[in-house]
């Protein structure tokens, strides 16, 4: 198999099933010994939701909140997360083969995440691409295409851990509110897969500074330069699956302390 070529090919392909299928014959084949390496590294452009989505920025998104509204949004997430998850395997190179396996086996839990949400709109009578969608997470894909340090420490690290704080928040609130139409489960199964998520990036982000001699304690300095208003916004950390995940307590106490300032 021609691993970056094909993974280049599945990222940008827009067609869903297609996309899968490409997936998943990767992810057979790479269990091989018969793997081909070679292949010039492209530049990102645009994200393949461009082609059936109406792609706005963050700012211009407005608030909706219906069920169904609020699916199509983790569905955008979990999407975005599959080709994340790729760019990790297309764009750094001459890694342990761990490196390759495990965001192959990220990409693997976000197209099931994907399926399952959309499974649940389709019951609601929505599909993806209905509502329009933000472009935060190419924009992070962009900011760190040069630095193996900076993918990992942005993408898991910081923002999909966000995203566990956020997940556990509705799930709360699900509990309070009530769940008619089903979503909780779904968002359990996500909650608890994307901890691995985020301690494969904490273990990644840990490599690559060891092998470029940076200190991994500048984690936050390292996303305040990429995001310079990054931990002010005032939530509740999920402080135990972080921690889980591979935080240390110190860097949660400095997490905190930036929210205490605003």
């Amino acid at each position: 198999m021609r691993f970056f070529d094909e993974i280049w090919e599945c990222m940008n392909c827009s067609n869903l099933e297609q996309k899968f299928d490409k997936f998943n014959q990767i992810y057979r084949n790479f269990q091989s010994d018969d793997i081909n390496f070679n292949s010039d590294i492209l530049p990102l452009k645009e994200p393949s939701y461009a082609k059936f989505c109406n792609v706005k920025s963050m700012k211009d998104i407005k608030q909706n909140r219906t069920n169904e509204a609020f699916l199509h949004s983790i569905a955008h997430i979990e999407y975005s997360a599959i080709d994340i998850a790729l760019d990790s395997c297309y764009r750094f190179r001459n890694l342990p083969m761990k490196y390759y396996n495990d965001w192959l086996e990220v990409a693997s839990d976000e197209i099931r995440h994907f399926n399952m949400i959309v499974q649940k709109m389709d019951i609601l009578g929505v599909k993806y691409g209905d509502y329009a969608v933000h472009d935060g997470l190419f924009i992070a894909l962009l900011k760190t295409q040069d630095s193996l340090i900076n993918r990992m420490a942005i993408l898991p690290r910081y923002m999909e851990a966000n995203g566990l704080d956020a997940n556990l928040f509705m799930m709360q609130k699900l509990n309070l509110n009530g769940d008619k139409d089903g979503i909780l489960d779904i968002l359990r199964v996500i909650h608890q897969e994307e901890i691995s998520h985020v301690s494969k990036g904490d273990k990644w982000f840990k490599f690559a500074c060891e092998a470029n001699g940076v200190d991994p304690n500048s984690w936050i300095d390292i996303v305040r330069e990429c995001y310079p208003r990054a931990f002010e916004a005032k939530r509740a950390l999920d402080i135990e699956h972080r921690l889980l995940a591979g935080f240390s307590k110190d860097e949660l106490d400095r997490i905190q302390k930036f929210q205490e300032r605003v």
